[in-house]
């Protein structure tokens, strides 16, 4: 049985080493120059004239998540129902159990109130 799981292992070594040899390589032979430009934030190639009187609203990003999460949500749920009727109770118990699992960050994002706009 652990034989079949061979390959993967190989091939999860090797992206692993891959990776940690990207790293190292561009770490080791990377360039070294920091300047005043390339250390300075950048923020769309618009230069900042004066730094922020308040703190951005990040209800974008939140939102953004959400729809990330309702999209694997729906994602999954077309599958799922799809196979309902071979799942029987288990899926619907999968199926509810799932459900409670995203319905969760959903409230709490809606009473922190990142759904109004002002």
């Amino acid at each position: 049985m652990v034989a079949e799981y061979v390959p993967v292992l190989i091939l999860m070594g090797l992206v692993f080493a891959f990776t940690v040899a990207a790293v190292l390589v561009t770490f080791v032979f990377g360039p070294k120059k920091p300047t005043p430009e390339k250390l300075a934030p950048y923020e769309c190639g618009i230069q900042e004239i004066e730094a922020p009187q308040q703190r951005f609203p990040v209800k974008y990003l939140v939102t953004g998540m959400l729809f990330i999460i309702f999209d694997v949500e729906a994602a999954s749920l077309i599958p799922l129902s799809i196979l309902m009727r071979q799942l029987k109770m288990t899926g619907f118990v999968e199926l509810i159990v799932f459900a409670v699992v995203l319905t969760v960050p959903f409230v709490y994002v809606w009473r922190k109130g990142a759904f109004t706009w002002e």
